[in-house]
């Protein structure tokens, strides 16, 4: 018997909350029948980025500061930078220099 309302109470209380939200939802009446108008929520776009451009090449690193006569050291520590930083590799051949970055800016 117990069990007999309960199941007849949670099928009206579905019945119920179904009917409530149903009556909420708009209903306008067109040639085509009967739409409901689901209200969405507002995209948010996150916020814009700003781009630092970052400078690097031979001239920024000798304006920044340090010893330009270092950068000419092969035994220079490593706070003075490395040759792959400050070189254009060749695309064709593996491992060979194509030049010297003087100025370079990157995004």
């Amino acid at each position: 018997m117990k069990t007999t309302l309960f199941t007849i109470g949670l099928i009206l209380g579905v019945i119920s909350l179904s009917h409530e939200s149903a009556a909420a939802t708009p209903r306008h009446r067109f040639s085509h029948g009967a739409f409901t108008y689901r209200h969405h929520a507002i995209e948010t776009h996150a916020p814009l980025i700003e781009l630092k451009p970052q400078l690097t090449g031979v001239i920024p690193h000798i304006i920044r500061g340090g010893d330009p006569l270092h950068m000419l050291n092969p035994f220079a520590t490593a706070k003075y930078g490395t040759a792959e930083e400050v070189t254009v590799l060749d695309a064709d051949v593996l491992g060979r220099g194509d030049g010297i970055k003087l100025f370079s800016v990157s995004f």
